[in-house]
């Protein structure tokens, strides 16, 4: 139901809006919540980590599809947007720095690849976009959720947090309107990008809290948290449109 709000929102307010609202961390939240459930606050705050430091393979995904997307299909922008996430996710699974630090490269990542996003205003039209593809949206992010909660205690919880950065939603979004032409998908991509600061923050406080407060208290807080940056973040993407 999540991604087909924004889905919707996308089509009403333009794909930059739809991008923007997949920083609000619609696939990451629910697989804590129901990794926490099942595994504990000590697993899920380190899910938590995971997830934070999955951003920076989020991100590269971003600005490798957006670069690819202007002189390619959509296939290859997303077959080589996809390397770029799996390559980063992997060596993110060395990187042992405690969430305060996470928080700060990512953010320091993300402010960077803002400024490397290419302009694709002029770009035409790839293609026409199938009619209908509301419910592949929804079932994706539905299997993606139930899957990824299911081995939780296989992977462990920085693979899995890791993983549960995985640019699904992202893919679906870019693709489909990449088939509109390239600029839309730039700015799809430039938008999630921006709405990221909103995940990273809502990573750090639930990291930070959910082992000195509980699961309900933490997730209240980082929503809180989450939702001043996303609204924070919503003047600078009017302002860079």
């Amino acid at each position: 139901m999540l991604i087909g709000l924004v889905s919707l929102a996308g089509r009403k307010w333009g794909p930059g809006v739809g991008g923007w609202l997949l920083g609000i961390p619609l696939n990451s939240g629910p697989i804590i919540f129901f990794v926490l459930l099942e595994q504990g606050t000590l697993f899920a705050s380190e899910t938590t980590r995971g997830s934070l430091l999955g951003i920076l393979a989020w991100a590269s995904f971003c600005i490798v599809y957006a670069f690819c997307c202007v002189r390619m299909q959509w296939w290859w922008s997303t077959l080589l947007g996809w390397i770029a996430y799996f390559v980063l996710g992997f060596l993110l699974l060395f990187v042992n720095w405690n969430v305060v630090w996470a928080f700060a490269l990512v953010c320091i990542a993300l402010a960077s690849t803002l400024l490397l996003f290419p302009d694709a205003r002029h770009t035409a039209p790839v293609s026409t976009p199938p009619s209908r593809d509301l419910w592949l949206r929804m079932a994706t992010a539905s299997a993606m959720v139930v899957t990824l909660t299911g081995v939780a205690k296989i992977l462990g919880p920085t693979r899995s947090g890791i993983l549960s950065a995985f640019p699904a939603y992202t893919t679906i979004l870019a693709v489909f309107n990449h088939r509109h032409g390239a600029a839309l998908a730039v700015r799809t991509l430039k938008g999630v990008t921006v709405g990221l600061f909103t995940a990273a923050t809502f990573f750090l406080v639930l990291s930070s809290c959910l082992t000195r407060l509980g699961g309900a208290a933490s997730f209240a807080l980082a929503a809180t948290a989450g939702l001043a940056v996303q609204a924070a973040s919503l003047l600078y993407l009017r302002r860079s449109a």
